[in-house]
């Protein structure tokens, strides 16, 4: 029974909303409000500030949330282990890069979902790195090194990488024939890759680049080589539709920029629910097989 209310109350406090709540558990707005008063009376504690227009958590519902999360996930573990065919299920917290969203793990996610009807998706679409903890997020699909030593990663694919410009910059600027030439063009610079302006191929040479514009956002970089400001270099998923139409062309196409890792990462010292776990295995299958995606 405490299970359930504090399910309840997780739901309540991840979605602001008491009918949001019963609506993804499919029960009535009724029902979660004995619930909520029966965990408060079983507390005797307050876990929400209400008013006519807006509930939030109280410090100590702040304080409760984090312990009833883990909680549930530690059943959900045990539920698991003793069925381990049975269905997972609830909301999944998942945040990832926009282009590698929109170019690879939306469609993914599609055939997820349909393979799992219980299992809710709440995305976050961000290039920039969001906190788990602090954002509630189940799990993050991240391209490039891992450096947070809070957190523990999967490694489920890797980004191939090409560099890019369009023909109007080649016909003007030339076209580099070994990477050492990359010194005397304009290369365009991903603000958000720790590598900054060194650029690594994978027969080992590492070319100090430099440049007049730097975004970061990969397709802010895909615009400007397209406007002919420059060479990029990213993921192939990136331009794959810009160098079928001929806007944008290879570069050093049989020098191979180093690949970049794929991760999933969650935080280190939680529980992690099956749902977590089979959506990683979900993902880490379908990259498998995509040849811009595989790992080595």
């Amino acid at each position: 029974m405490i299970a359930q209310w504090m399910q309840a109350f997780v739901a309540v406090a991840e979605s602001d909303s008491f009918s949001s709540a019963a609506r993804r558990l499919g029960v009535g707005q009724s029902t979660i409000s004995k619930q909520i008063a029966a965990l408060e009376a079983h507390l005797a504690i307050r876990l929400f500030q209400r008013t006519t227009r807006s509930i939030t958590l109280t410090n100590e519902g702040v304080a409760y949330f984090e312990a009833a999360k883990r909680a549930l996930a530690a059943i959900d573990e045990a539920r698991a282990a003793a069925s381990p065919k049975a269905e997972a299920q609830g909301m999944l917290r998942i945040t990832l890069p926009l282009t590698l969203a929109e170019s690879r793990i939306i469609p993914i996610i599609a055939d997820f979902l349909a393979a799992h009807p219980r299992i809710e998706i709440d995305l976050s679409v961000s290039d920039h790195p969001r906190n788990l903890v602090a954002d509630n997020i189940d799990v993050a699909i991240r391209v490039g090194r891992m450096v947070d030593s809070q957190l523990i990663g999967r490694k489920i694919g890797k980004a191939k990488r090409v560099l890019v410009a369009s023909p109007d910059y080649l016909a003007h600027a030339g076209r580099p024939n070994v990477p050492g030439d990359l010194k005397n063009h304009n290369c365009l610079q991903y603000s958000l890759l720790s590598t900054g302006t060194r650029w690594q191929f994978t027969d080992g040479q590492v070319v100090q680049v430099n440049g007049n514009f730097s975004a970061d956002s990969p397709n802010a970089l895909r615009a400007a080589a397209l406007s002919g400001i420059g060479i990029a270099a990213n993921a192939l998923w990136l331009f794959e539709d810009d160098l079928l139409r001929g806007g944008l062309e290879l570069v050093l196409p049989n020098f191979e920029p180093a690949s970049m890792p794929i991760h999933a990462v969650f935080p280190s010292g939680q529980f992690v629910a099956a749902r977590t776990r089979t959506f990683i295995d979900f993902v880490a299958n379908a990259l498998a097989t995509d040849p811009l995606c595989a790992p080595d």
